[in-house]
């Protein structure tokens, strides 16, 4: 089956009174997909989507709950959850008169690469509110996407955070100040978060299906949450070990040890936040699990309706980091996820002013990879 997600049509009774619940069925290695359709029909649940990449059935059913153990081909089940955006600080509109290159792009010196490399060829996956395909910065690097909300939809953005991020990491508008990090790389707008930047962990996982299915060498994740996921942990592993580089933000919550899931996973390189002078943003969450820091204070991106807009957040971190991969791809698109990791970790720059985590500077990872690594 080449569609790795498909959706069935709903029955005409849809309208019922009667809530519907919706879970995730993880399947046991080796079975029979239609067997397995057909036992989930028998017990009252209505298959909507399987996600071939990842082994995984969405369907939903009326109360009550069907137990696991009643469907032998299932591995176990969970809840469709729902998650939110990395929640960021919403800054002021600027002019998109002024012309200056964004500070972030400056601090981690990702100018100084674009002699040799500018992501060109290489696709980005922005796993967010989807992107405003018009933009005058965007435009020239957007190649599409999908809608995993509204699948016969454009995945446009009405929220704002997923044409920010992408601007960051793509933006190639020097005439209205947005640089991105990478300003040729293919930026593709998965939109899984709605207008208030929620989404359902089945949109999420449904997202990764189709950055597996389509070839994404990079997947900006600017969101979190608190709780543990099994369906995600396994989706995130599956996609890093189809060579998938994953980059994630660790949270606005201030939490001095703790920092959110999908960061939290050590297939993805977790992102914290630091401000123009090189401190850790108050805002951001650290803990062991963070690779590195990128700016991500009152940075200047793209907004919707052709504007321009500051915002902080480790959403914005993120960003930075996936672009900078990006440099990196153009150059080897053959280095993997950990080859990627030791590159970043070894070139960011350690600073008195951070004593548990290093910045990452582009510049450094490029020589460091042309130095050391080139064969």
């Amino acid at each position: 089956m080449n569609d790795s997600d498909w959706r069935l049509p709903f029955p005409c009774n849809q309208a019922s009174s009667k809530k519907r619940i919706r879970k995730i069925y993880y399947l046991r290695d080796g079975i029979q997909l239609e067997r397995c359709l057909n036992n989930l029909r028998r017990l009252g649940v209505r298959p909507i989507r399987y996600l071939s990449h990842l082994g995984m059935v969405i369907g939903e059913y009326q109360a009550p709950v069907v137990p696991t153990e009643s469907v032998p081909d299932v591995a176990y089940t969970e809840p469709d959850i729902r998650l939110t955006i990395t929640e960021p600080y919403v800054g002021t509109m600027l002019s998109v008169k002024e012309q200056n290159l964004p500070w972030g792009v400056q601090m981690i010196e990702a100018p100084k690469v674009w002699s040799i490399s500018q992501g060109r060829g290489v696709k980005v996956a922005v796993i967010d509110t989807g992107i405003s395909a018009d933009h005058p910065a965007i435009k020239d690097n957007y190649r599409g996407g999908v809608n995993i909300l509204s699948p016969y939809f454009a995945p446009q953005d009405y929220n704002g955070h997923g044409t920010h991020v992408a601007g960051i990491i793509a933006g190639n508008g020097a005439g209205l100040g947005i640089i991105g990090t990478a300003p040729k790389t293919e930026v593709y707008a998965v939109k899984a978060f709605n207008r208030k930047g929620s989404a359902n962990l089945s949109d999420l996982l449904s997202a990764i299906n189709w950055c597996i299915e389509n070839g994404m060498q990079v997947i900006n994740m600017s969101f979190g949450m608190e709780k543990l996921s099994e369906s995600l942990r396994q989706a995130i592993q599956i996609a890093h070990r189809r060579g998938i580089v994953m980059v994630a933000a660790t949270g606005n919550r201030g939490l001095p040890s703790s920092i959110d899931f999908p960061a939290r996973y050590p297939e993805t390189i977790a992102v914290a936040s630091v401000s123009r002078e090189g401190v850790l943003s108050r805002f951001s969450n650290m803990g062991k699990d963070v690779d590195l820091a990128a700016p991500g204070e009152r940075i200047p991106s793209a907004w919707l309706n052709g504007a321009k807009r500051e915002m902080s957040g480790t959403s914005m971190a993120v960003p930075h980091v996936s672009g900078t991969i990006a440099l990196l791809l153009q150059l080897n698109p053959y280095l993997n996820p950990e080859q990627i990791r030791y590159i970043l970790l070894q070139s960011a720059l350690k600073t008195s002013r951070l004593e548990r985590v290093s910045v990452l500077n582009s510049y450094q990872a490029v020589e460091f990879y042309r130095r050391f690594w080139k064969r």
